[in-house]
């Protein structure tokens, strides 16, 4: 049996100019088997990225990685932005037990090019409104990642779109 759950983040990214752009990903995370991602915590994530400036609308994929001790998530997700080059946004989420909430919900982020230089920073966040259909994709097993992250998007679009008309 897999493990398995779809995680849409938002926030902004500064550039070395100190531009400021959004950025967003969906991500359908896995891990191989039940058995291996308690032993590692290792899982294989897909999904896309949007950051204007960057990105348009990438697909991604790299890693997550649930550790217990000391309790972070950490991400490596790798993407082709607008010029061609390789990007990776690199992340973790520091979780402290005293302040649960703030940290699992509080992603700061790297964005590096195929030679590690830094393009940009920011922080990314959880929308709690986001919690329920969030709690609705986890599964111990993997049937329709695809349509997980579709469902994922479509909600963040529609969001996006009443956030337009306020």
């Amino acid at each position: 049996m897999r493990v398995s759950f779809v995680e849409t983040m938002r926030g902004t990214l500064t550039d070395e100019r100190g531009a400021v752009t959004t950025v967003e990903f969906t991500l359908h995370v896995e891990a191989p088997s039940t058995r291996a991602f308690l032993f590692d915590g290792r899982c294989v994530a897909k999904g896309v990225v949007k950051a204007p400036g960057f990105t348009a609308e990438a697909p991604c994929e790299g890693e997550v990685v649930i550790a217990r001790l000391p309790p972070s998530i950490g991400y490596r997700l790798q993407l082709r932005g607008t010029d061609g080059a390789l990007l990776t946004l690199t992340g973790t989420k520091q979780v402290a037990l005293t302040r649960v909430l703030r940290t699992m919900t509080t992603l700061p982020v790297t964005l590096t090019d195929d030679v590690g230089a830094t393009r940009a920073r920011g922080v990314m966040t959880f929308d709690l409104e986001d919690l329920v259909p969030f709690l609705a994709t986890f599964s111990p097993w993997s049937r329709r990642p695809r349509a997980l992250v579709d469902a994922a998007r479509v909600a963040a679009r529609r969001r996006a779109l009443v956030d337009s008309a306020v």
